[in-house]
């Protein structure tokens, strides 16, 4: 099922200050790239906006917090991959029920 359109949408709703166009690749790692210095920046000056993000975009509490435990490595570039992940089941979801 393609549900790339619903991904655009779904990505902007939820994070609406970085910017996606409909012709941008939806492929995990060009999105993780373009994602993770957009969460290094939220990290380093806004972290409260981030934890803001992620709650709209339902990524487990959990796994979030072991993410920003101390010594963890490229933790911008898993919290995008955690988003993601998140963003195409909501992305999936949501078209399979538009389609009924």
């Amino acid at each position: 099922m393609d549900y790339h359109k619903e991904l655009i949408t779904v990505s902007q709703k939820l994070i609406p200050d970085f910017e996606l166009s409909p012709e941008q690749s939806f492929h995990k790692q060009p999105f993780i790239e373009k994602l993770s210095p957009y969460i290094s920046h939220l990290l380093d000056s806004d972290f409260q906006k981030l934890v803001q993000i992620m709650y709209r975009i339902d990524v487990s509490e959990k796994e979030f917090a072991l993410t920003l435990q101390p010594g963890t490595e490229k933790v911008p570039e898993k919290l995008a991959e955690m988003i993601y992940d998140r963003l195409c089941l909501k992305a999936e979801i949501r078209a399979k029920y538009k389609a009924k």
